[in-house]
């Protein structure tokens, strides 16, 4: 499911929580171009016509439970950066065998993967928000929510 989740143009993170002690629930919704151009400024410049990005009916939404994580990092992802010395596979949905953040993990927690066990860093970069969950279990990935089939066109 986190190659689906990868396939989409852009994500938006729309909830986190720890809906149990220790348990850590993401909602990723996907994300489209609304068709609309307008005049668009930004931070007082004028960037001339832009579509605005939104997820609605017309978008997929995920649920990710993670039962059993070590840490996990949000970032505004106007400050975060490429690292090419990092390993990871997919774009949007990333999953890390060599990461700064795993770094992090591994000298400021006693994780190893002899206890717990392997630790596998997940990442999502959304909209706004860059997620990095380090836990050595997959998540639970539930589609919350299809596409309205009314928004597709018809043929």
């Amino acid at each position: 499911m986190i190659e689906q989740i990868d396939k989409h143009k852009w994500l938006y993170l729309t909830a986190i929580g720890e809906p149990e002690d220790n348990v850590l629930r993401l909602v990723i919704e996907e994300a489209r171009s609304d068709g609309n151009l307008k005049p668009t400024v930004i931070a007082g410049h004028d960037i001339g016509e832009a579509q605005g990005i939104v997820s609605d009916a017309g978008c997929f939404a995920y649920e990710l439970v993670f039962e059993r994580y070590v840490a996990y990092s949000i970032r505004d992802e106007s400050y975060t950066q490429q690292d090419e010395e990092e390993i990871h596979t997919g774009r949007l949905a990333c999953v890390y065998s060599k990461s700064k953040f795993l770094d992090y993990v591994r000298v400021s927690t006693f994780a190893s993967d002899d206890y717990p066990g392997p630790i596998t860093h997940y990442g999502f970069n959304c909209l706004n928000h860059i997620v990095d969950v380090a836990a050595f279990e997959e998540p639970k990935i539930t589609v919350i929510r299809t596409p309205n089939q009314a928004l597709e066109p018809t043929s």
